[in-house]
């Protein structure tokens, strides 16, 4: 047998072939050749088969890894069930503490996808391709793992000393007799290749991570709440809907609203998927973790095309008196990974705060949490906090506009407990001071929009409020949906159609807006297109009872009164005997010919407690079902004296048509303001 140069068998000694290897991701560093997984330059331990599993993710990051082929990389000639994957993965998320799914995108049924933006960093020195002496023992820089030891064993040896592979000792004779100018020009040889490489894959990494031209529309996902307290909902909602709210000002991008992309909070969803729900170019998802008095956020922004990550924003860590700086820098991170340009009014709108004291923002996140219930319990909790804000901060207008919606909700619509006359004077002093502290603050012109309308018939003033908010920020969903329905009882029905089409494509999931859009196609007799908008509300979400109501409505102005009946039962036994619906009900039933019912209706209804919303105008509209113009002219002047938000409708409800022939319903109308 041919002995080595030292007189031991064997041929030559094996030689160094890779070279010193890292990828940096995030504040993580992975040494190939190390061995070892690094954060912030400190080592993460990691069982053998864990660490194969996150390399062979790292390398192939931005690409969807289905579950059978990472078994066959990391298990090439072993049967293993899934379990040890998903203990390994287990494992990598721990130590990458990635619970977020911030680096490791799981995709349902699918696979994964390593999606931080990967850096790779090869060291190559000459003394890599020096063969080892035989018979030595070298010593692995710090974090190789032992490969003697079991894939099942979570244990595994690091060398006690530090040292890189430049440094591992081999004696001066070998290294003097191996090494040779081949060696030298082998070396030189793989660094131009390796620089070459190192340049096209830079250059295709750049080309297939960021965009090419500026990304027109967007959603953002709710961030998620890692905190592991429930009652730090608040503060994660609250960060998105201030994500949200910036991005909405930057002028040509679309951004949907919080209402369609709550939708999905809490769930595991495939960005892509989402995007083409929600008609959007891209998707930002991400996590929040508030700790005391420090928060750390992570996000990513997605491309709906074709799943690549566009950008990757570092792991911010902040102190919470901080937080308005650091919601500042993810806004622009995030318009920066959106190619778009940014003037310098665009540059103000996104650093724009609205309060510097950090107990008054938290008092806000909390008080429109609450709002978003729309529960009687929610507004009320809503209006202690932002109450508890504008006493922190007396200039704070976010929470004065937040009061005013909180009255509105509270005095009209589904969520009414308050009467009018009571609720819409607190939220009109709310707006009116909202707009004195501020008056660029679009949620409070939309909110004075509304109430010049519905309580104050002031038809002029609202619409200026609405353009205005409008203008001043575009994306505000609430403002055109608002605008649409105040347009439709204008007898404008185009333009109300398109205000509300555009709430539809800001929000394409609310329910509330597609009912109401609904709505303004009954206004403008056309009841075919209402039934088909209203069908389409209710197979998306069949146990929101209002489109029930308002699809009644529809089949009502076709005479399919057995129809409405249908659904307004359906509606009544679901809302536990709404007054609306028992009056459109009445009304129904008294044009199929069932007086009878219709009379118990109102009988019902009379016995409802003085001050209810609208309880007059809806015992008005039985009567006129009834053909008893006398008490329904009756009915309705109690209304107007009360001033109940029902009479905005008079103009174009289709409802009112057997009254329009009669003086009292003319002199009605002008009593209101709107016989123009």
């Amino acid at each position: 047998m041919e002995r080595s140069p030292n007189g031991h068998p064997g041929t030559e000694a094996p030689v160094h072939k890779h070279p010193h290897k890292v990828y940096c991701f995030g504040d993580f560093k992975l040494d190939l050749l190390g061995g070892c997984l690094l954060h912030q330059e400190r080592e993460v331990k990691l069982r053998p088969k864990a660490f194969e599993v996150l390399t062979y993710l790292v390398e192939n990051s931005g690409r969807l890894v289905g579950k059978e082929e990472l078994i066959r990389a990391v298990w090439p000639d072993t049967f293993v069930t899934d379990d040890s994957l998903v203990k390994c993965l287990k494992d990598v998320r721990v130590a990458l503490q990635d619970d977020s799914q911030f680096h490791i995108k799981t995709v349902p049924r699918r696979g994964y996808v390593f999606t931080t933006q990967v850096r790779e960093n090869e060291d190559v020195s000459a003394e890599a391709f020096l063969p080892a002496s035989p018979g030595r023992q070298v010593e692995y820089p710090r974090g190789v793992i032992d490969s003697t030891v079991d894939d099942q064993d979570s244990a595994f040896r690091i060398a006690e000393t530090s040292v890189s592979p430049s440094t591992v000792q081999f004696p001066y004779s070998a290294r003097v007799r191996r090494f040779s100018w081949t060696a030298l020009v082998m070396v030189l040889g793989v660094l131009v290749v390796t620089s070459a490489a190192l340049l096209a894959y830079s250059r295709y990494y750049n080309r297939s991570q960021v965009p090419s031209a500026p990304v027109g529309s967007i959603a953002v996902l709710p961030l998620r709440n890692l905190s592991g307290d429930p009652t730090n909902d608040y503060f994660s909602d609250g960060m998105t809907d201030s994500l949200i709210t910036a991005l909405s000002k930057v002028e040509g991008l679309k951004v949907i609203s919080r209402g369609s992309v709550f939708r999905f909070k809490g769930q595991e969803v495939d960005p892509r998927e989402v995007g083409k729900q929600l008609s959007v170019a891209a998707v930002l998802e991400g996590s929040v973790r508030k700790d005391g008095e420090s928060v750390r956020v992570g996000v990513r922004l997605v491309s709906v095309d074709d799943g690549r990550v566009l950008w990757t924003g570092e792991m911010y860590n902040r102190a919470l008196r901080d937080i308005f700086a650091l919601q500042d820098d993810i806004a622009r991170s995030v318009a920066a990974g959106l190619k778009l340009e940014l003037s310098g009014e665009g540059e103000r709108q996104l650093a724009r705060r609205y309060t510097d004291n950090v107990e008054a923002y938290q008092y806000y996140l909390k008080g429109r949490y609450y709002w978003n219930k729309r529960t009687e319990e929610g507004l009320k909790q809503g209006i202690e906090y932002f109450e508890e804000a504008i006493a922190k901060d007396p200039r704070y207008a976010q929470a004065y506009a937040g009061l005013a919606d909180s009255y509105i909700l509270m005095g009209v619509g589904d969520y009414s407990v308050l009467p009018p006359k009571e609720a819409m004077p607190k939220a009109k002093e709310a707006a009116l001071k909202a707009l004195a502290i501020d008056e660029t603050l679009a949620e409070a012109h939309t909110s004075l929009g509304f109430l010049n309308y519905v309580f104050d018939w002031d038809w002029s003033g609202a619409e200026s409020h609405f353009r205005r908010a409008i203008e001043l920020n575009p994306n505000y969903v609430t403002a055109h949906h608002w605008y649409g329905l105040y347009l439709g009882v204008m007898g404008r029905f185009d333009e109300g159609i398109e205000q509300a089409q555009r709430a539809v494509e800001l929000d394409p999931s609310s329910p509330i807006i597609n009912t109401d859009l609904g709505l303004i196609f009954c206004y403008a007799r056309q009841p075919d297109r209402a039934i088909e908008q209203l069908k389409k509300t209710l197979a998306r979400e069949p146990d929101f009872v209002v489109a029930r109501w308002r699809l009644a409505r529809a089949y009502a102005q076709k005479a399919m009164y057995q129809e409405a009946i249908s659904e307004l039962q359906k509606a009544i036994d679901a809302s536990g005997r709404k007054p609306y619906y028992l009056s459109l009900m009445g009304y129904v039933q008294a044009h199929a010919g069932n007086r009878a019912e219709a009379l118990k209706i109102v009988k019902e209804l009379q016995g409802l407690p003085q001050g209810q919303e609208n309880w007059p105008a809806l015992i008005a509209t039985v009567y006129v079902g009834l053909g008893d113009k006398d008490r329904a002219f009756e009915w309705l002047d109690r209304a107007y004296q009360e001033r109940f938000t029902a009479l905005i409708g008079l103009k174009v409800e289709p409802m009112f048509d057997n009254l329009r022939s009669d003086p009292r319903f003319a002199a009605l109308v002008r009593r209101v303001g709107l016989a123009s």
